[in-house]
């Protein structure tokens, strides 16, 4: 069940009332009490979708009502941006080969793509594609797009988009045998601690790695996020769930992630392993001794 809380209808869009209209989006936005990061991810996806409508502003419509902007809540917690306007016709075909181009692409690969897209466009006045991949980072599902012929010249054009809101953190208190992970984006802080040898380690770490996809979108956004290991003691199927959850973490924004592994001072094998994981993934960490 959706709940709708923004709509928009006119004949068109012009660019002087992007602002005004990005505005009234936002306050209706935060009367749902969105995150900081879900707010973020909104603003820039509709900012987006205005200018573009508002650049095929030009083409005449002999109907009207032409433009809408409908955005709804679900009850999964995702926000669905629909919008309809028009497109010339000649731009139906490469803008589809564009779309379907994007939506298969996994988020680290819209990274690359973005930003390889923005060096071969750093002297055009605007890239219709690198619009489109920066929406489509931000949204959890494929974009649908959807065509219906007006005329020879221009038909509609139908979007869908759906932005996931922010899940809850993730917190696992430690046992005896498992280890306390608190993963919480608002902070950027994602920890591991304590000792991990789980009676079924794949099992224990499948639903961090599901967390992690799910989440993916928002830690792709993050600007200083940390990884904090400090384990005592880890059994060997353990050391391969944790590289694999550490890996997934970094895999949309290695960058900016910084890793500190923590290790007794009298423990030179965890200070190894750690180095041995760095090596392994690729990335440098932040090797802290404990008295």
């Amino acid at each position: 069940m959706e709940k709708e809380f923004f709509t928009y209808i006119a004949d068109s869009i012009t660019n002087a009332e992007i602002e005004s209209l990005l505005q009234s989006i936002m306050n209706e936005a935060e009367k749902n009490s969105f995150s900081r990061i879900v707010n973020h991810n909104l603003k820039s996806v509709a900012s987006e979708i205005l200018s573009n409508i508002a650049m095929h502003a030009s083409i005449t419509a002999d109907t009207k009502k032409s433009v809408s902007v409908k955005i709804s809540t679900t009850d999964q917690g995702a926000i669905v941006i629909r919008t309809r306007n028009f497109i010339p016709n000649d731009s139906v075909g490469p803008f589809t080969v564009m779309l379907n181009n994007i939506n298969l692409k996994s988020a680290p690969e819209l990274k690359e793509l973005q930003q390889k897209t923005l060096q071969e466009n750093l002297n055009d006045a605007g890239s219709p594609h690198i619009g489109l991949i920066m929406m489509r980072r931000k949204c959890c599902k494929p974009i649908i797009c959807k065509f219906e012929p007006y005329d020879e010249n221009k038909s509609y054009i139908s979007l869908e988009l759906e932005l996931k809101n922010l899940q809850d953190d993730l917190q696992k208190e430690a046992t005896k045998r498992t280890p306390q992970v608190k993963f919480d984006i608002a902070s950027q802080t994602f920890e591991i601690s304590g000792v991990s040898f789980p009676e079924d380690a794949e099992n224990y770490y499948s639903e961090i790695e599901s967390w992690i996809i799910d989440n993916e979108t928002f830690i792709s956004e993050l600007q200083n996020p940390i990884i904090k290991i400090d384990l005592e003691y880890f059994n060997s199927i353990s050391l391969k769930n944790i590289v694999r959850t550490v890996r997934g973490l970094l895999e949309s924004n290695k960058d900016k992630f910084t890793v500190n592994w923590y290790y007794d001072v009298d423990d030179e094998i965890s200070h190894e392993e750690g180095i041995e994981m760095s090596e392994i993934l690729h990335k440098e960490f932040n090797f802290i001794p404990k008295n």
